[in-house]
């Protein structure tokens, strides 16, 4: 059955009460996000619970751009009487208030799927601990306006290339959060990720040739060299842990700089989660 919810594509299927959410086309151009969930609703699933199965900038999505007059993933909590993404952001904040939702996005600085939380939500942390992802990130401090500061929500960070396999990839993240959260019968993926905190945005200087020597999730001594631009080399001033480095970067930055937070969700509770963050 088929609601109006106004500015977004909705399916709500399964049974009782709307409960649990997945969100799909935030960005207009994460094409392999908006395929899973359009599967995902027209497939036969044996739902245990309501779902709501949400392609978020119906219009971006046709244009098959990231977003039209602002970024959606930027604007949230919203605003009703904003532009076309500030409303957008102001009605999925409300449906996703008080529901366990998955968001599905990606990227083209990391190939391996990574999950974003908020240190503000506890809940986000252990929803994304059982998830199929080696890595789990909270950005607490960083980009404090996406759909993760929006009621309980796990960010999914997939490959950006726009192939069947990373379909099913998306797929795979999605039906793994249902099955975690009682939704689709079964149990999960076994998982065991890192934890990480993202941190400042490591700048891109101006030059025409750029090389990244370093990998992300791996650490990066103080005093090595982590990229180079047009042949200059870029010098880590203290240790960190890099986060969505690439060498084509974006919005004038080459990524992000960051820190181990703990190997087990035990770690991050004791030594990170009780210092809010700090």
């Amino acid at each position: 059955m088929d609601h109006d919810f106004g500015p977004l594509d909705v399916t709500v299927r399964g049974p009782g009460d709307l409960e649990v959410v997945v969100v799909g086309g935030v960005h207009g151009d994460e094409r392999n996000g908006i395929r899973a969930v359009r599967r995902l609703r027209e497939a036969d699933l044996d739902l245990q619970r309501r779902v709501a199965f949400v392609l978020a900038n119906p219009p971006a999505i046709e244009a098959g751009e990231r977003y039209l007059e602002s970024d959606l993933n930027r604007s949230f909590p919203g605003d009703p009487d904003g532009n076309r993404e500030e409303r957008i952001a102001a009605r999925l904040c409300e449906l996703v208030d008080g529901r366990t939702t998955l968001s599905l996005h990606a990227t083209e600085a990391e190939p391996t799927p990574f999950a974003l939380v908020h240190s503000s939500q506890e809940r986000e942390f252990e929803l994304a601990a059982e998830l199929p992802v080696p890595y789990v990130v909270d950005h607490w401090g960083v980009n404090e306006q996406t759909i993760t500061t929006c009621g309980f929500t796990v960010e999914i960070e997939l490959a950006a290339e726009n192939t069947e396999r990373e379909t099913l990839a998306a797929q795979h993240q999605a039906r793994s959060f249902l099955r975690r959260v009682d939704a689709l019968p079964g149990e999960p993926p076994e998982s065991d990720p890192d934890f990480f905190h993202m941190g400042e945005p490591i700048s891109r200087p101006d030059g025409d040739s750029y090389e990244l020597f370093v990998e992300n999730f791996e650490r990066v001594p103080e005093g090595t060299a982590y990229a180079s631009v047009d042949g200059r080399e870029l010098t880590a001033d203290e240790t960190f842990w890099p986060i969505l480095m690439s060498e084509s970067g974006s919005e004038g930055i080459l990524g992000y700089s960051g820190r181990q937070i703990g190997e087990s969700l035990e770690d991050v509770r004791e030594t990170w989660l009780d210092e809010d963050g700090e």
